[in-house]
């Protein structure tokens, strides 16, 4: 039995239709895979697309504020709170230290300077006003600088005797020592020896006559 023209177009139509949808599903691909292919649009050129470096701003660092020190010593002066080490003791308000062509001309004053800027050692008794001056804080080298209540200026070379424990001195006859343990002054002449006890020492070893 032979079949009909109508039984024979059905699988021709089926194919068809395969075909068509395959054809429809490659060109769907074909124009999604075909983006990679598209030229970037222009950015422009090197001279107008770098752009030009701004320069890094520069700040001047603002100076930090240093605490004024103190220049020297008055009543109400705390001596080395801190307990580090100084260079030399502060001079008396009042006292300048002297210049090295002052030094030359008329010796050392109770605030030192000069080539002996160092005050070591200062004591205040009833009688007078001493200073220890020295080339620099070892005390190897020293002046030994005392005035009397109304009197001048008495500066002389002085040598430490470590029996006394004590900066001694002498000139014109007169015999200086003061006690370094306590600030006491002995002053010997003609063959008279003076004591007067401190009110108010100092050293640059950290000692006071409040330790």
């Amino acid at each position: 039995m032979s079949q009909s023209a109508s039984s024979r177009r059905k699988p021709l139509l089926v194919a068809g239709a395969v075909l068509l949808i395959v054809a429809v599903v490659a060109v769907a691909v074909w124009r999604l895979g075909g983006e990679d292919d598209v030229t970037p649009l222009a950015t422009g050129t090197d001279e107008t697309s770098t752009a030009t470096p701004t320069p890094e701003a520069t700040t001047t660092p603002t100076p930090k504020k240093t605490k004024a020190t103190t220049e020297c010593e008055g009543p109400d002066t705390q001596f080395n709170v801190e307990g580090i080490r100084q260079e030399s003791l502060l001079p008396d308000c009042g006292t300048q230290p002297v210049t090295a062509a002052e030094e030359k001309k008329s010796g050392l004053g109770l605030a030192c300077g000069g080539t002996y800027p160092v005050i070591l050692f200062k004591t205040t008794t009833s009688g007078a006003k001493t200073s220890i001056c020295g080339v620099d804080s070892s005390g190897e080298s020293f002046r030994f600088v005392t005035q009397a209540s109304g009197g001048d200026v008495v500066d002389v070379k002085g040598q430490y005797d470590p029996q006394l424990d004590a900066f001694v001195a002498k000139k014109d006859g007169v015999s200086y020592a003061v006690q370094a343990y306590d600030g006491t002054l002995l002053v010997t002449k003609d063959g008279q020896t003076t004591t007067q006890k401190s009110s108010d020492w100092i050293s640059l070893d950290n000692e006071s006559d409040y330790d």
